[in-house]
């Protein structure tokens, strides 16, 4: 019995690459994504998504001193134990799944609709935001944005923007 389930899992995910696929709108198949990875990025040899974080110190506006953006998914370091328990390289896959769900949120959003109403988006703020609090000292002011980067053998070829947030004041957050 589970051999037939998991041919036929095989068979699903086979026929996916097959067809050509459509954005389907459903809240219940919207909260079963998660547990398929996101295979869009297999379309196309091209720019990758990458979230970006800086954050600032100071009262007004104009006089916030702020850092450099800060990559949120750097690689991790491989250890010959993670052959067997690799629990922050898995996090740190599901977080990347999480910035190409994103992407693809934002690339099929209508022109016009604002993208701080979709889940991805909340997540992405509170994935940023918990890097910073983690890595930073303190700071008054953070924010993120998604870049597209085509990277080549010499380094990175062409960057752009794809999405800045607007300048968010610092609150507590819980981590994850």
């Amino acid at each position: 019995m589970t051999e037939a389930v998991l041919v036929l899992y095989f068979a699903v995910l086979f026929s996916t690459l097959l067809f050509k696929s459509r954005v389907i709108h459903s809240q219940w198949l919207f909260l079963l994504r998660a547990f398929f990875p996101n295979w869009k990025f297999f379309d196309v040899v091209g720019h990758v998504p990458q979230l970006m974080a800086r954050s600032a110190q100071g009262d007004a506006p104009e006089q916030l001193v702020w850092t450099d953006w800060l990559l949120i998914y750097p690689r991790r370091t491989r250890r010959w134990w993670h052959l067997f328990h690799n629990a922050d390289t898995n996090l740190g896959l599901g977080q990347q799944n999480l910035v190409n769900h994103f992407w693809s949120d934002l690339d099929d959003l209508p022109d016009g609709d604002d993208a701080r109403h979709l889940v991805t988006y909340t997540l992405m703020e509170r994935l940023a935001q918990t890097h910073l609090q983690a890595h930073h000292g303190p700071y008054s002011h953070w924010q993120f944005e998604l870049r597209m980067v085509l990277d080549g053998p010499q380094g990175v070829c062409d960057t752009y923007t794809m999405l800045q947030s607007p300048i968010m004041l610092q609150s507590p957050v819980i981590s994850w």
